[in-house]
């Protein structure tokens, strides 16, 4: 069964997201992004999201919203809810989006939504700073490159 990924959130996030995604990995077709302006509602935005998901009435979902709890979330949770083929996980980052959009034909929609929260544990991390006096600089003798 085909599988999809709605992005969803606040102001630009989804259209941004998914920007960054085509510009990385290329356009992709079972990639949609709807994003929740100021002026939307909840129904709008439920509007929004229904148009898509009827261009792909056989698909499973996967909903991929910004905030846990904001509008966006509550939304597709209540559309989510309702239906064995939908996930919804929120927080995800484009390191994770990238992985779940390569590996979306691998897995069931379950396995996907918990994928994709693992690869945003995964990827986020802190810079450590190196001191420049800890760091050992090379002088090249050679002219190089």
């Amino acid at each position: 069964m085909k599988k999809i990924i709605i992005l969803i959130g606040h102001g630009n996030y989804a259209t941004g997201l998914k920007s960054s995604i085509d510009l990385i990995a290329g356009v992709n077709s079972d990639l949609y992004a709807i994003d929740f302006t100021e002026k939307d509602s909840d129904v709008t935005l439920k509007e929004k999201i229904k148009n898509a998901l009827n261009k792909n009435f056989d698909a499973q979902v996967l909903f991929v919203s910004d905030i846990a709890g904001g509008t966006p979330y509550k939304v597709a949770a209540e559309i989510a809810n309702c239906d064995d083929n939908m996930e919804l996980v929120a927080g995800c980052n484009l390191s994770s989006l990238l992985e779940a959009i390569f590996q979306k034909d691998s897995l069931t929609i379950s396995e996907l939504a918990e994928f994709i929260v693992n690869v945003s544990k995964n990827s986020t991390m802190r810079f450590r700073k190196v001191l420049a006096n800890h760091v050992n600089i090379i002088q090249e003798t050679e002219d190089g490159i």
